[in-house]
């Protein structure tokens, strides 16, 4: 070989060396996630879970940081704005899916300015009352609704709520009409229906189970098109006549748009890999979470459908916040 030629191949040999070691750099660069809700809540407590054991696995650096304010709108703002570099995530919820429906004017597009890059999981929601209550099945309860309009009454963490929202959506399921009566969080609801002013609430799995778990709330479906694992003698909606209320809170994080596709899809690839973990798994189910594993597709067009269908409702109850 000439001397023109080794130096030759050597410089591609280099070039291909550098190349890989930058590429090796950028994809473990550092990464941050905005989560939108306060420490301790699910979002927060899921979130903190999977990406401790995304670090664990791949060694990245990632630091989970909580932007809290305005239902969410201020993380997702913030994150939308952001240089799209790979560096900086945001969790995003069935929240986010409601929020074009409740607001004319957001500082963001949610359908394009936030890309979907991983799913974590998903958890249904429990339609409850009281342990005392009349109301021993969701049939008794729809029947008692249609056979009393707006005399039956339901508590929400506000006007606009993910649990105002929802029950929304189970009224225009069953057919019946509820009073709504909103409270300052779904703490004072749940603690306003063990008391007896309210009739009922529908939360998310995991704000029910103390309730659940006590004795002190009864349980009547859930949302799901099946039946919790984590407590499978309680039948969904659908299996006692309430045809079309399957719905979930669901969790998973995003990226600015412009953001390059290899950084969307490690983090997809990365967080499905956390799931597989027995440890990771046993966590979420002991809080009745659903793991899913969706591609960076699937998980976009996920977010497509429950925003048109969240506008829907939002739309068609004339739920607005001003």
């Amino acid at each position: 070989m000439t001397i023109f030629k080794k130096y030759f191949v050597g410089s591609v040999c280099l070039i291909i060396a550098l190349a890989a070691s930058v590429s090796h750099a950028q994809t473990n660069k550092p990464l941050k996630v905005i989560v939108p809700f306060a420490v301790g809540g699910a979002s927060d407590t899921y979130t903190r879970l999977v990406v401790q054991k995304v670090a664990e696995q791949s060694g990245r650096t990632i630091v989970v940081e909580n932007k809290t304010g305005a239902g969410g709108r201020i993380a997702f703002d913030y994150v939308a704005h952001q240089t799209p570099d790979g560096s900086m995530a945001v969790l995003i919820d069935a929240t986010y899916a409601m929020l074009p429906g409740l607001f004319n004017n957001l500082t963001w597009d949610v359908s394009t300015d936030l890309v979907p890059s991983a799913f974590i999981t998903q958890t249904p929601f429990v339609i409850l009352v009281r342990s005392e209550s009349s109301y021993m099945t969701l049939k008794d309860l729809v029947s008692a609704a249609k056979a009393n309009p707006n005399q039956l009454n339901y508590g929400s963490a506000g006007v606009g709520s993910t649990n105002h929202i929802v029950t929304e959506r189970f009224n225009a399921s069953a057919g019946i009409t509820l009073t709504h009566v909103p409270f300052k969080g779904m703490s004072e609801a749940n603690f306003a229906l063990q008391s007896g002013n309210i009739d009922l609430i529908i939360a998310a799995l995991p704000t029910a189970l103390s309730g659940i778990q006590s004795g002190k709330l009864r349980p009547l479906a859930v949302s799901s098109a099946k039946r919790s694992a984590l407590f499978p003698r309680i039948p969904t909606a659908e299996e006692q006549g309430v045809n079309g209320f399957v719905t979930s809170n669901w969790f998973g994080f995003a990226f600015p748009k412009g953001t390059p596709k290899d950084q969307i899809q490690l983090l997809s690839d990365s967080v499905n890999k956390a799931l597989a973990d027995n440890d990771v798994k046993e966590k979420l189910s002991a809080q009745g979470a659903e793991i899913i594993n969706l591609s960076v597709e699937e998980f976009g067009k996920f977010v497509q459908e429950d925003t048109k269908r969240w506008t829907e409702i939002t739309r068609s109850k004339q739920i607005k916040i001003n």
